[in-house]
């Protein structure tokens, strides 16, 4: 039982070399491998659904990213996987689930936030993108991502004034949409 064991961990690791130099093919072979040995054994279930991520198949990613989830549902960095994969394919709605659900288990995510704030943006839901940046300005006040998201959705609820003072207080340039305007 030992020495199968041993096996797995050197295929493990054979798996991990080739999927770090991008040999994602050769790398998927080898770690359903491991599942045939071992069909629960998450880190290869995520490092699969990472290759396909990386092959542009994103329904395969998904569904590895999904198989992982069953089996821990308290994964953090399989849900901030999933959610990159649905931003990628721009279903901002199933993004911003699974970044609610991520959140609920550790508030403490920063780039998770922007990402929140990203998707709300995408859905056009002006009044929860002021909610939800007012609230994380004040827990990241210098997060230029929550900010910019913050500060845009101020034009677009048409509070212009609001918007021009909070731009003033830093400098570099404001883009909204195609259209840019300095800052000095």
């Amino acid at each position: 039982m030992e020495k199968q064991h041993i096996n797995l961990e050197i295929i493990f690791n054979k798996a991990e070399k080739l999927r770090n130099n991008g040999n994602f093919v050769e790398a998927i072979n080898l770690f359903k491998k491991i599942l045939k040995e071992n069909p629960n054994f998450k880190p290869a279930l995520n490092n699969i659904a990472n290759c396909y991520f990386k092959l542009n198949n994103y329904d395969l990613a998904e569904n590895y990213y999904l198989s992982c989830l069953k089996l821990n549902q308290d994964n953090i960095v399989i849900l901030n996987n999933l959610s990159l994969l649905y931003l990628k394919i721009k279903n901002f709605k199933k993004a911003l689930s699974t970044l609610q659900e991520s959140l609920n288990k550790n508030i403490n995510q920063e780039s998770e936030i922007e990402k929140v704030a990203y998707c709300l943006t995408e859905l056009n839901l002006i009044n929860k993108v002021d909610k939800f940046c007012k609230e994380n300005i004040k827990k990241y006040p210098k997060n230029k991502i929550i900010l910019s998201y913050y500060r845009r959705n101020l034009f677009e609820l048409g509070k212009h004034e609001e918007a021009l003072e909070a731009y003033q207080k830093e400098t570099g340039v404001i883009e909204l949409d195609n259209d840019k305007v300095s800052i000095t």
